[in-house]
């Protein structure tokens, strides 16, 4: 299989994945995946390599073959397919996060203080 699996999921994306599955019971068996896809902008690594593998008899040369990749995308923000998220998108048709507002929902990273005039004495 290629294109769109959820099997490369990790775990936060896959608990988004299980609600999906149980929140859209009248969806097509296989619109289900593309419109996950699609609706939390997942965003996977998709690659090929060729390779030589005998197919046909001893006479025949070997063939050239086309062998697909898939895997998960380090840098993709799991935030975006996450149970929180779909179920949020089930209720309200809307995703909460979304690429362009998720910096919002953050939590920022505090650097330490530093000291200053009043306390240091």
């Amino acid at each position: 299989m290629f294109g769109c699996t959820p099997v490369i999921f990790p775990v936060e994306a896959r608990e988004g994945w299980d609600h999906w599955l149980k929140a859209t019971l009248t969806m097509e068996p296989y619109m289900k995946d593309v419109h996950f896809f699609r609706q939390f902008c997942v965003a996977r690594i998709f690659s090929w390599e060729y390779r030589l593998q005998s197919f046909l008899p001893h006479p025949y040369p070997l063939s050239l073959v086309r062998v697909y990749k898939i895997k998960w995308w380090p840098e993709f923000k799991t935030q975006l397919c996450s149970k929180e998220n779909v179920e949020y998108f089930c209720k309200n048709s809307k995703s909460k996060f979304t690429l362009h507002n998720l910096h919002l929902f953050v939590k920022a990273k505090v650097a330490p203080s530093t000291p200053t005039k009043k306390d240091v004495k």
